[in-house]
C-alpha cells in the first residue's frame, strides 16, 4: 500500500507544480494577478501585539493558519509540532498526556487530577486525554499563565490550555467538505457549515475516520492489533445576538472512539496481557451568555455546563476496566476596561463525580468476584472566586498586573469500605475506620507581574504566580481493588503549593520574532502515583500509592523564534519562514523525604518530562501558486517513563530513553478556484519522513512497560472543497 500511495503523491505533486492555478483564464492574466495578495509579512508576535503587550508572562497563541498548515489531527499532535512535550500514544487505545514545563495532564482519566487543564472556550472541558480533542472546529489555541490563569483555576502551574472554537462567519452560508485517504486503509470524511443571518450565528460539523489495517513500524515490522474501527467527532456552536451587545449561545462537542485496538503487552505485575481494545467517549455541553454596555467598557458573562468522559478497556475478558467522569460547572464574571486600568472579577463552581468498575491488579483479579460492577467511587468539588487587574502606565508601555484567587475544595469517598489499606505495609496496619471519608481544603493565592516596552517591538517582563491544588477524591480514597489502576489513595495527602517565577523578553519586527523566558517552579507536596519502598526490605517494593513528594524543583528556558527570510531579502511573491521552538530543562528533580534512611531519601530526576524539546523547520508559501509546504522536525530528549512507576530504579540511567527526532512534511495546493470564490484544495501529509522507530512512552518493546512503536513512514491525502 505504501508504494501505491507514494506513486499517487508523485503524480499529484507533478500535476500541482506544473499547473499552478488550474482555474486561471490564460487570456486575462492581469485580471487574475490583481486578486493575488503578494505580500504577507510574518505575523507580529502576540507578546508585543496590542492585545498581548500588557502580559507579564510567556503566553503562547497558536493561530488558525498554523493549525490548518499542520499535519496534526488532534490536540496532542499539534502541540508536539509546536515543541510542547507529550506522552503520546500511536493509536486511540491510550490517552495522551501533555507536559508543560514538567507539569502534566493526568493519565488517571480524570481532569480534576491534572496539573495542566484543557479548557474549551474558557470552560473546563472535562476531557482528560488531549487525543480526544480534534482540530476540526478550532480557531486558535492559547496557553495562559500568570494572573490571567486565575480567571479559570489556580491548579495548573505549567499553564492552562484554552481552545477557542470557531463561530459562524459573516456570510449566510459557508463551510467545507473533506475526504481523506491514507496508509493502512485509513479513511476520513467530514463536513463543516457555518454562517450568520438575522442575528443568528452557527457553526456545526461532523467528521468520521477509520484505520482498517495494522500498521508497520520504521523497520517495516508489522505491529499487530493497531487498527481502529471508527472515530466520530461532532461539534455545534450556535448563538443569537440581541440589542447588538448581548449574545446567548450553546456549544456542544462529541468525540467517540469505537474499538481502538492495542497489541499484547506486559503489565506492571509482570503478567502477559493479550491483545485488547478501548472504547472512549467525550461529551461537552455548555449554555452561555455574554453582554456588554454600548461603549464596551463593561462586559459580563455567565455559563453553565455538563460534560462526560467515558473510558472502557477490554482485554480477552481479563482486566476489564471502565470509568465515567461527569463534570458539572457554573461560572460568571465581570470585566471593566478603562483608560488606564482594567479589572476582572468572577466566581466559578465545578463538581466531578467518578464512577469506576474493574481492576488492573492481578492479585485482585484472582481473588475478587468478576467483573466488578460500575459504582460511584468519589466526588470532588471546587468553588473559586478571583480578582485580576492591570494598571497601564506611560501610554501603555509600562503595565503592572496583579491577581488574587481563593478556592475551597471538598472531596468525598463514595465507596467507603472497598479500600484495602490494612494490607499495605505503607499504611502500617491502619484500617479504614481510622481514616476520614471526607476532606476539605481552602487557600488564597496571589500573582504579581510587570511588563515594560522600552522601544517599539521589545517587551521586558517578569512575573510571580502562586498555584495551589487540593488532593482529589481519586487521590485520597481510591481502592486499587475496584478502580482499575492498581494503586490506592491516601487520605492523609496535603495540597500541592507551587511558587512560579518567570522572567523574559519578546522582540518583534515586521519579518521576525524572538521570545526567550527563564522559569523556575518551587513545588511543595507534589501529588503523584508512586512505587513505595518497604522500610523493612529495601530490595522490594510494597505496591503503588498516591504520595506527596516533599520538595520538587522544575526550571528551564523557553525560546521561540521565527522569521520570513524572503521578506528580509526583499521578496514579496513568496515567504520562507524558518522557525524554532525550544524548551530546555535546567532542573527537574524531587525528593520524597529529606530525612529518610532508605532509598527514597535520595533526590531523583522527575519522570516524564524530557530534558529538552525542540520543534524546528521551515514553512514555504508561494502566493501566486496558492501553494504551501511545511517541513517540521520534532526532537524529544532524554526522559524516564512515569506512567505507573514514579520513582526510578537504583541506577535510574537504566530507565532513560528518548533522543527522538521525527520529521513530517505537509504540502498544500489550491487546485481550482471557481467564480463564486469557492475552491478545491489538496493537502498531502508525509509523516515520519525518515522512518524512525520511536515511542514517547518507554523504550520500544523492552521492560515491564515496554511500548509499541509509532508507525513508520506513512501518507495521508485530503481533498477539501471550501464554499
Amino acid at each position: 500500500m505504501k508504494c501505491n500511495y507514494f506513486g499517487l503523491i508523485i503524480t499529484l505533486g507533478t500535476l500541482t507544480f506544473s499547473v499552478p492555478v488550474l482555474s486561471q483564464d490564460t487570456s486575462a492574466p492581469d485580471q487574475m494577478l490583481s486578486e493575488i495578495v503578494v505580500e504577507a509579512p510574518i505575523q507580529r508576535s502576540y507578546a508585543t501585539s496590542p492585545e498581548g503587550k500588557s502580559k507579564p508572562v510567556n503566553n503562547v497563541v497558536i493561530e488558525n493558519e498554523t493549525i490548518e498548515n499542520s499535519m496534526a489531527s488532534n490536540l496532542t499532535e499539534l502541540l508536539l509540532e509546536q515543541g510542547i512535550a507529550a506522552e503520546a500514544a500511536p493509536t486511540d487505545y491510550d490517552e495522551n498526556v501533555v507536559l508543560l514545563r514538567g507539569f502534566a495532564t493526568e493519565h488517571l482519566n480524570t481532569e480534576v487530577n491534572a496539573s495542566v487543564l484543557i479548557l474549551i472556550d474558557g470552560r473546563r472541558s472535562g476531557v482528560s486525554s488531549a487525543r480526544q480533542i480534534a482540530l476540526d472546529n478550532i480557531e486558535r489555541i492559547e496557553i495562559i499563565r500568570g494572573a490571567e490563569m486565575y480567571k479559570y483555576a489556580m491548579s495548573s502551574p505549567g499553564g492552562i490550555i484554552n481552545i477557542v472554537t470557531k463561530r459562524g462567519g459573516p456570510k449566510a452560508v459557508s463551510g467545507s467538505v473533506r475526504v481523506g485517504v491514507g496508509s493502512y486503509d485509513a479513511w476520513k470524511s467530514g463536513v463543516s457549515i457555518g454562517g450568520t443571518a438575522n442575528n443568528f450565528d452557527y457553526n456545526v460539523g461532523y467528521t468520521h475516520s477509520t484505520v482498517g489495517h495494522d500498521y508497520k513500524d520504521g523497520n517495516g515490522k508489522k505491529v499487530h492489533n493497531t487498527r481502529t474501527d471508527g472515530t466520530d467527532n461532532a461539534f455545534v456552536n450556535i448563538g443569537y445576538t440581541f440589542n447588538e451587545n448581548h449574545r446567548i449561545g450553546f456549544n456542544a462537542y462529541h468525540h467517540k472512539v469505537d474499538h481502538a485496538f492495542r497489541p499484547a503487552y506486559i503489565d506492571d505485575d509482570g503478567d502477559p496481557i493479550p491483545p485488547g481494545y478501548t472504547d472512549r467517549e467525550s461529551q461537552v455541553f455548555n449554555l452561555n451568555y455574554e453582554g456588554a454596555t454600548a461603549d464596551k467598557q463593561l462586559k459580563w458573562h455567565a455559563s453553565t455546563g455538563l460534560s462526560k468522559d467515558i473510558y472502557e478497556r477490554y482485554s480477552a475478558q481479563k482486566y476489564p476496566m471502565m470509568q465515567e467522569v461527569e463534570t458539572k460547572q457554573v461560572k460568571a464574571g465581570l470585566t471593566y476596561r478603562g483608560g488606564n486600568f482594567d479589572i476582572s472579577s468572577g466566581v466559578d463552581f465545578v463538581k466531578y463525580d467518578v464512577i469506576n468498575g474493574g481492576s488492573s491488579d492481578n492479585y485482585y483479579y484472582g481473588s475478587t468476584n468478576w467483573p466488578i460492577a460500575p459504582h460511584s467511587t468519589s466526588s470532588s468539588r471546587i468553588f473559586g472566586v478571583y480578582l485580576v487587574g492591570t494598571l497601564h502606565l506611560m501610554n501603555d508601555r509600562l503595565n503592572i498586573t496583579g491577581g488574587l484567587r481563593h478556592e475551597n475544595a471538598k472531596a468525598e469517598d463514595k465507596a467507603v469500605g472497598d479500600e484495602d489499606w490494612g494490607s499495605y505495609t505503607y499504611f502500617q496496619g491502619l484500617s479504614r475506620d481510622q481514616f476520614p471519608t471526607k476532606r476539605s481544603f481552602s487557600h488564597l493565592s496571589p500573582s504579581f507581574g510587570i511588563s515594560y516596552l522600552p522601544v517599539d517591538g521589545l517587551k521586558l517582563r517578569a512575573d510571580f504566580t502562586q498555584s495551589w491544588r487540593a488532593p482529589t477524591g481519586r487521590q485520597l480514597f481510591a481502592s486499587r481493588r475496584t478502580e482499575g489502576y492498581g494503586a490506592g489513595g491516601d487520605p492523609r495527602l496535603s495540597p500541592e503549593l507551587t511558587n512560579a517565577y518567570e522572567i523574559g523578553f519578546d522582540l518583534s519586527s515586521a519579518h521576525a520574532n524572538l521570545s526567550a523566558t527563564y522559569f523556575f517552579h518551587d513545588i511543595k507536596d507534589y501529588i503523584y502515583l508512586n512505587y513505595y519502598t518497604n522500610p523493612s526490605n529495601t530490595n522490594t517494593t510494597g505496591g503503588r500509592v498516591m504520595r506527596n513528594a516533599q520538595q520538587r524543583y522544575q526550571s528551564g528556558f523557553e525560546v521561540q523564534t521565527s522569521a520570513n527570510a524572503a521578506g528580509l531579502m526583499g521578496y514579496k511573491a513568496f515567504a520562507v519562514r524558518p522557525f524554532v521552538n525550544l524548551t530546555y530543562m535546567t532542573k527537574r528533580e524531587e525528593i520524597l523525604e529529606r530525612d529518610a534512611s532508605y532509598l527514597e531519601g535520595r533526590w531523583w530526576p522527575i519522570v516524564r518530562m524530557p530534558d529538552v524539546v525542540v520543534n524546528y523547520g521551515v514553512l514555504f508559501t508561494h502566493y501566486a501558486w496558492n501553494f504551501s509546504a511545511n517541513l517540521n522536525f520534532n526532537y524529544s530528549g532524554l526522559r524516564m517513563p512515569g506512567r505507573a512507576n514514579a520513582t526510578p530504579t537504583g541506577n535510574y540511567r537504566d530507565d532513560e530513553f528518548g533522543k527522538i527526532n521525527v520529521a513530517n512534511l505537509s504540502l498544500k495546493k489550491q487546485l481550482w478556484q471557481f467564480p463564486d470564490k469557492s475552491n478545491v484544495v489538496l493537502k498531502i501529509d508525509i509523516n515520519n519522513l525518515f522512518n524512525k522507530v520511536y515511542s514517547y512512552r518507554d523504550k520500544v518493546g523492552t521492560g515491564s512497560n515496554g511500548a509499541y512503536p509509532f508507525p513508520g513512514r506513512n501518507f495521508y491525502a485530503t481533498m477539501t472543497y471550501n464554499f
